[in-house]
């Protein structure tokens, strides 16, 4: 469910199957929480057991990433490693902490939804308390598969990091490196699958289109491969290629979208690497393009709507801003990634359409820099010409606010370092009146 659960493996243990003593007051407030949801979901009081109620949770909400080869630090399969982990499990879902899941239902309508409905999480919660039983091995239902990209075929394109060694300890590194490509003529991909090569430091990564070469005209700032990039790649941006954040999936276009990559263009994998362990860790990441099998007749677009200079004032609790961009051609959003760094608190984006009416984008009203990405809609929303695409975002420069890296506060701006502030949504779409003819 995240790093910092692998701590609290020791927590007070009973025999399987058997209460055990509850720290720091878990089992009262589960026992409350366990009372407030069955309130609402009317949930029964029978016993719960692992193999029966749990399992089937797991499978479909957390072991995308809790599997071998997944992108967590442990597996969710196993009765004996979920149950020496129950209470943080227990704790994890009562907040909605885990499954990751930034934005507020019902504003926006996106594919891969993550997160636990009231009745799952009563369960959970009700089986801790219950004294986590495994139950009858009859009842667990067959184990979940899960895709290997075999079954895609060969990608057209992949595209290798250089190998990058994480020294032991080193906390957050953000490395760019600048891949050129050697395609004559422009080429589209329809899907975008990223390979992590090591999962236990890539916290994501982020693979952008540079059209005019410039990234392979840096100097370099140390002897190790690529280059140091806190924020952005350092060059014009002109595509993005795909993505990977833990637990994210590949990227499926729509019927009839291709990714643009144009001829000689190099591509820029901006990897965000964090090592807390007592080793150096080594990784190598793969991008994967896969040729379109269909025709394609529109490519894939990207602009950034929000604000490019900030100024957020030290102590401010909130500070908001808002930004707009106007839509000159009818247009379907394919995407969309908010982006703030640590200040960041809230985001919500919204269309307003010609006729005053406002269509909903997304919004994240607990922001967290370490859990964001790019978050697909389940149908390409629809704007017309004259529409304007309007964000507001809200930052905390307080003293109270215990993600705040300057302490005491002072003036944060724009800028690309972590410490400094952004404030801008991505926006991944298509124009409706592009016919290509491929």
């Amino acid at each position: 469910m995240t790093d910092g659960m692998g701590s609290h493996a020791g927590s007070a243990i009973a025999a399987p199957g058997k209460p055990g003593r509850w720290r720091h007051g878990v089992g009262l407030a589960l026992a409350a929480s366990i009372a407030a949801i069955s309130a609402v979901s009317g949930v029964a009081g029978a016993e719960t057991t692992f193999t029966r109620d749990v399992v089937p949770i797991l499978q479909q909400h957390c072991q995308e990433c809790h599997r071998r080869g997944g992108a967590a630090p442990f597996e969710l399969a196993v009765y004996e490693h979920v149950y020496r982990r129950r209470d943080k499990i227990a704790e994890m879902v009562r907040t909605r902490a885990m499954p990751p899941w930034k934005p507020v239902a019902g504003y926006g309508d996106f594919a891969g939804v993550r997160g636990l409905s009231k009745e799952e999480i009563a369960t959970i919660l009700r089986w801790v308390e219950g004294g986590a039983p495994e139950g009858d091995p009859r009842d667990r239902p067959p184990a979940r598969t899960f895709s290997t990209g075999e079954d895609r075929g060969t990608p057209a394109l992949t595209v290798r990091t250089e190998p990058f060694t994480a020294k032991a300890k080193s906390g957050d590194i953000y490395r760019c490196f600048s891949i050129p490509t050697a395609f004559a003529e422009e080429r589209f991909f329809t899907l975008s699958e990223v390979v992590p090569g090591n999962n236990r430091i890539v916290h994501h990564m982020l693979a952008m289109v540079d059209e005019a070469g410039d990234s392979a005209r840096i100097p370099p700032a140390d002897e190790e491969p690529g280059y140091p990039c806190f924020g952005g790649p350092k060059v014009k941006i002109g595509g993005y290629l795909g993505s990977w954040t833990p637990g994210s999936r590949p990227w499926a276009m729509p019927e009839g979208v291709g990714i643009r990559l144009p001829p000689g263009a190099r591509v820029v994998v901006q990897m965000h690497y964090h090592n807390a362990r007592l080793q150096p860790e080594t990784d190598q990441t793969e991008l994967r393009l896969y040729a379109a099998t269909a025709p394609v007749t529109k490519s894939l677009q990207f602009m950034r709507v929000g604000r490019f200079s900030l100024n957020i004032p030290a102590g401010a609790a909130r500070h908001e801003v808002e930004a707009e961009a106007f839509v000159y051609r009818p247009m379907s959003v394919i995407a969309i990634h908010p982006h703030m760094h640590l200040l960041g608190r809230e985001m919500k984006v919204w269309a307003k359409l010609g006729d005053e009416s406002k269509r909903p984008l997304i919004h994240i009203d607990d922001w967290d820099f370490h859990w964001q990405g790019f978050y697909f809609y389940r149908t390409p929303v629809a704007l017309p010409a004259r529409s304007t695409i309007e964000m507001m975002a809200a930052w905390d420069n307080s003293a109270e606010n215990p993600r705040n890296p300057n302490k005491p506060p002072k003036p944060v701006y724009w800028g690309e370092r972590t410490i400094d502030e952004m404030g801008h949504a991505a926006v991944l779409f298509t124009y409706d009146d592009e016919t290509l003819s491929r």
